[in-house]
């Protein structure tokens, strides 16, 4: 297998495009050089949005690109206007390009950034136990993969953003609140207005919710799928710098999707 560099990986989903440059070696090893993000609805163009961002790379042509998305319209807009001539992106769209076994009832059906998730996740570990994954995003995933690499499924809730969205939305007197700056700490209880009332709800709700699925996948990798440890935790996504600070023995790894997708680049080699 031929080493391979400047592996350009893009994961496209419901909020934000996420764009990173990898070396990958003959080993599978990836190292992360450069990752960026950009909120898809404050980017005209995601295509001049890369292009811009490479530039400031200082670094050839990828050799390899391989892309993924939660939104197919615009992952195939971006692969329509690809800026790059030396390469094509290779595209992952389907649980059977990812080498782990599906356990559920629909494995088609899995987001694609989840399997891709747990994948990474296991590799970068090289752990030999059950790994959960918190990827904290525009919805939030916990997901379970039990040390054999079978994706068990998980739990999907709604994250901080449509969350909050949501509360503005539908009541008619309560603020859009922003999420997109998380507090370094916890907001403080009880909240004495009502925009502190919403902080409290937002961020420590859902790190009770996070705890609690994170526990109850916890007992059943044990119990119910007979592994020998508790599960690894690894915390992903946007708002996962906070989230992690508060799960006792997580590891905080920054776009793991994106991982997943380099890895993938030397694999189908």
């Amino acid at each position: 297998m031929k080493r391979l560099s400047n592996v350009l990986a893009i994961d496209i989903g419901n909020t934000r495009a996420k764009f990173g440059v990898f070396h990958v070696d003959q080993h599978n090893s990836v190292e992360p050089i450069s990752i960026v993000a950009c909120v898809l609805d404050q980017t005209p163009s995601l295509v001049n949005a890369l292009t811009a961002w490479w530039q400031t790379q200082n670094l050839p042509a990828p050799i390899h690109a391989v892309i993924a998305g939660s939104d197919p319209e615009t992952r195939d807009q971006v692969i329509g206007s690809w800026p790059f001539a030396e390469c094509r992106p290779a595209v992952v769209a389907s649980c059977q390009q990812i080498p782990l076994t599906v356990d559920v009832d629909a494995p088609a059906k899995v987001g694609i950034d989840r399997l891709l998730n747990v994948f990474a996740a296991s590799r970068l570990l090289a752990t030999d136990r059950a790994v959960i994954v918190v990827d904290s995003g525009t919805a939030t995933t916990v997901d379970l993969m039990t040390a054999d690499r079978t994706f068990r499924g998980g739990s999907i809730l709604p994250g901080l953003r449509l969350s909050a969205y949501a509360m503005h939305d539908y009541t008619a007197r309560l603020p859009l609140i922003s999420v997109d700056d998380e507090p370094a700490e916890l907001p403080d209880v009880p909240g004495r207005n009502t925009e502190d009332a919403m902080r409290a709800g937002l961020f420590i709700g859902q790190l009770g919710a996070v705890r609690e699925l994170v526990d109850r996948l916890s007992a059943a990798a044990v119990q119910r799928f007979a592994q020998c440890e508790p599960p690894e935790i690894v915390v992903t996504g946007g708002g996962g710098r906070q989230v992690v600070q508060h799960l006792a023995g997580a590891t905080f790894i920054d776009s793991l999707a994106l991982h997943g997708l380099a890895m993938l680049a030397n694999v189908s080699q």
